[in-house]
């Protein structure tokens, strides 16, 4: 799995899950914080959908973390203000990062594709409640 989706699920997700994760990567490792977690600003980059064209819509606020368990370095990085999240993350990222050792990453994945699963059975549920109140505006009728 990689890094993009596996860090979409865990921040979508069940927070639990997350901090369960990275719970074990504390257990099993020597934790170094590198980079406090920390907040800034990041540019949101869109593109226009006519001339496909990108722009920056403007600054969104993030939180970061840099760790190192054990050997291997992990980055957490998370939309909004959530110091707790991104440090989670990087530890888990930092497990992913390693070869070996006593997590078994594995695992992991089993438990990020049910969450997965999860979330797109609630998204799937919450789509079909909205659209049934979508409004088809080509087949109305306009009067002059």
């Amino acid at each position: 799995m990689r890094r993009r989706e596996r860090t979409r699920i865990l921040v979508d997700g069940d927070r639990s899950l997350a901090r369960s994760m990275a719970a074990e990567v504390e257990r099993a490792f020597p934790v170094e914080v590198l980079d406090d977690p920390r907040e800034g600003l990041v540019m949101v980059k869109v593109r226009e959908s006519a001339k496909r064209q990108t722009f920056y819509l403007g600054e969104a606020l993030m939180t970061s973390c840099r760790v190192k368990a054990g050997d291997a370095q992990g980055l957490g990085i998370v939309m909004g203000d959530d110091r707790e999240l991104a440090f989670d993350l990087a530890l888990i990222d930092a497990a992913f990062a390693r070869d070996g050792g006593p997590i078994d990453t594995t695992r992991w994945e089993e438990r990020l594709r049910a969450e997965r699963a999860r979330i797109d059975a609630e998204r799937a549920l919450e789509q079909a409640v909205t659209g049934n109140t979508r409004v088809d505006f080509s087949t109305m009728e306009v009067e002059l």
